[in-house]
This record gives structure tokens, sequence and C-alpha cells, in this order.
């Protein structure tokens, strides 16, 4: 009772269908337009959101650290690989008779920028459609759309399974701790038995997992009828076909931005 509260206060009365459409509609969106200008905005937007629905971003220290990390790796590596453009300076500077090289560009810059901004907005984005959706009212809202429930019960479980195994990978590696294991770096060796060490005993765990799962499923008779029973029903809200008609209108929007139709905006956003 306790979670199902907290997930009405996270966003439970938004349809999650509803929830699944504006996430493939927000990044499709910024790959018809890349810019970087409307990435940060919607980028804000979500973290905004992420406020709103009481859902902490700081799942782990280490994601949180791989997730800036990789961002930033990805503007540095634009920025110094794209020569075209005008010279803004130089990653190294000339010293004496040394340099200058690795020339910095306004459009090695920006398309670092469009790159790095989309990448946060697709993981966060991410982020927060699982945090705030319950698989069981998606896969309801998916069978309303004649979708079979086996398919989407696969859909539910990957869900359900993905906290899971974060939760196992933490466990796995405090084990490793306490015995004083710790994970080896600087050579490919010993990279490869950190992983065996890590991957195996998750491979046990899920697989032991995915065993009692099928087993229940079975003592159940999952399969067995071709319709199946809801105990939690997910709604349509007229709130949810406004949010639906402004997803399209973002996409619309998108669109005249990427085919120059709105000159005045372009060098806004």
């Amino acid at each position: 009772m306790t979670d199902l509260i907290k997930f009405e206060q996270n966003g439970g009365k938004v349809n999650p269908l509803l929830k699944l459409f504006l996430l493939v509609i927000l990044i499709s969106g910024i790959m018809i337009y890349p810019s970087w200008r409307l990435s940060s905005i919607l980028l804000v937007i979500v973290i905004l959101l992420f406020r709103v629905s009481r859902v902490s971003m700081n799942l782990s220290r280490n994601r949180t650290r791989f997730i800036i990390l990789f961002s930033i790796l990805l503007l540095f590596f634009q920025i110094i690989i794209t020569v075209n453009g005008t010279v803004l300076g130089f990653v190294i500077p000339q010293l004496n008779s040394f340099g200058p090289y690795l020339p910095i560009t306004d459009y090695g810059l920006e398309r670092g920028l469009s790159i790095a901004s989309r990448f946060l907005l697709v993981v966060l984005s991410s982020m927060l459609f699982v945090a705030v959706t319950d698989p069981t009212l998606l896969a309801h809202s998916l069978t309303r759309l004649r979708i079979p429930y086996r398919y989407t019960f696969a859909l539910v479980i990957a869900l359900r399974f993905l906290p899971l195994f974060d939760s196992e990978n933490q466990i796995v590696r405090m084990a490793q701790k306490s015995r004083g294991i710790q994970p080896e770096v600087g050579g490919f060796r010993k990279i490869l038995r950190t992983i065996q060490y890590t991957f195996f005993p998750l491979l046990v765990s899920s697989l032991s997992r995915v065993e009692s799962l099928s087993i229940s499923m079975d003592g159940r008779g999952f399969g067995y009828s071709e319709n199946r029973t809801y105990f939690r029903k997910s709604t349509w809200r007229i709130s949810d076909s406004l949010l639906v008609i402004s997803g399209f209108g973002y996409i619309i929007f998108c669109f005249l931005l990427a085919l120059g139709f709105l000159p005045y905006l372009t060098t806004i956003i």
C-alpha cells in the first residue's frame, strides 16, 4: 500500500501509455531538430519533472558520475574531431615553436553541445519514465490496444527486473568487499577477472529468479486463457488527450524548425 501511495504521488495520475508516447515523442523531436538549445530547454524541463514527481536523480553515485563524464567526453571528442567553422581557439595553444594544435571551432562546439545534451536528455527522460511508470498499468494500457497480454507481460517483467538486477549487483559488490576482493584495473586480464567476479554471481542469481518465475507462472496457468483480468486498471482522462495533442504539436514544431519555415526562431532555439 505504501508503494502504491508513493506511485500515485510520483505521477500515477497520468496514463502509462501516454508516458510512453511522450517519451517517444520527446526523443523523436530532438532527432528531427538536433539543436543544443532545444535539447537544453527540454533537459531543464525533465529535471524539473524529477523534482515535481519527487523522484531522486541520485540513484547511485557511480552511475551519475558515469553519465556526466560520458557526456563531457562526447562534448570534448566532437570538439577535437570537428575542424569546420570559425576557429575560436586551440586545445593546445602555441608555446614558442610548439603548437598550436587541435582547433576549437564554433561548429564543433555547437555539435558537441548538441550530442552531449541529447545524450543527457535521452538518459534522464528514460530514467524518469521507468521511475514513474507502473508496469502493471502499462501492460493494461497496451492490452487495450489489442496487443496480446503475453507480450505486454514480457515488458512488465523487464521493467520489474531492472531494479532487482541493480540491487543484486550492489549485493555482489558488497560481498566482494567483505571478502577483500577489490575491482582491478590497469590491464585487460584484470578487467576480465573483475567482470568474471561480478558477472557469474549475477548470472546465477538471474537464472534462479527466472526459474522461480517460470514455475510460478506455470502453476498459476499463465497463457491458458486468451484474455486476462486486471485488479488495477489504467484510465484515460481529458487531460491525457490534451497532452497527446501537445505532443503532436511539438513534433510539428520540430519539423517546421528543421525545414526552415521558422527562421526567426531558428536563431533562438
